[in-house]
């Protein structure tokens, strides 16, 4: 059985209890599809309250390492990380499904805005001028992987409503008749999160994370997108291959 620190300087009881299950199922010793211990088996393997337990659990499902149903148990969802190719143009939900992952959205909110003289400074803008602001959180198999703050110019002609994103943008887009980006530019960086983007993933803002800064252009050169994509660094990798 696994000993807990109680000296002083430890991480609270659940927080070890936490970082236990989690090493467990990232070196595949539980593995996806298969059950957690129950709260009381947490309770009674490490002597703790069912309150503690409970809150380890919690802890993980906020992490996208389980998932709890009710008067099921609690199950692993976490899959290795997401290695990523960067050789190609594509959305997240084109990433997702060509590594055969389930793309999806756990939060999408919708606004104009006038932007921080940064971003009207990209785009060209004189003040005042307003640009659609998309801030969302993809998920990858329902685990939180990506937050995102997207920001597109008026003539985009976007849809305020967050109930029209059923699918990517890109291909509203292209479907709108502003078409799929035909060039971007990108600069990735690691960075730790502010609160908003630890909020947005459920991570604490000590977990690095890294920031993908894109501006993409249409077939015109003029530019359409500027997005700072926020992934969570211990589930996402990039690969570049080159040759001469």
């Amino acid at each position: 059985m696994e000993q807990l620190q109680t000296g002083k300087g430890s991480k609270s009881m659940y927080l070890q209890i936490k970082e236990i299950y989690k090493d467990k199922i990232i070196k595949g010793e539980i593995k996806r599809g298969e059950k957690l211990p129950s709260e009381m088996e947490i309770q009674q393997e490490f002597g703790v309250s069912r309150i503690t337990a409970r809150q380890a659990v919690l802890e993980l499902e906020q992490e996208g390492m389980v998932k709890r149903g009710r008067g099921k148990g609690t199950f692993v969802i976490w899959r290795p990380g997401i290695e990523e190719e960067l050789t190609h143009i594509k959305s997240f939900t084109e990433e997702m499904k060509s590594m055969n992952r389930v793309p999806g959205t756990a939060s999408l909110k919708v606004s104009k805005i006038v932007p921080d003289r940064t971003v009207a400074d990209i785009f060209g803008l004189e003040k005042g001028m307003e640009v659609y602001c998309i801030k969302r959180v993809r998920t990858a198999d329902e685990v939180k992987m990506v937050y995102l703050t997207s920001y597109f110019p008026l003539s985009t002609n976007l849809p305020l409503n967050p109930d029209q994103y059923s699918q990517s943008i890109y291909t509203m887009l292209d479907y709108s008749g502003v078409g799929i980006p035909k060039k971007v530019e990108e600069k990735i960086s690691a960075v730790l999160p502010d609160k908003e983007v630890a909020d947005a993933l459920k991570i604490s803002e000590t977990m690095p994370v890294l920031l993908r800064e894109r501006i993409s252009y249409d077939d015109k050169g003029k530019i359409i997108e500027l997005t700072y994509c926020y992934y969570r660094g211990d589930l996402y990798k990039y690969t570049i291959s080159t040759t001469n």
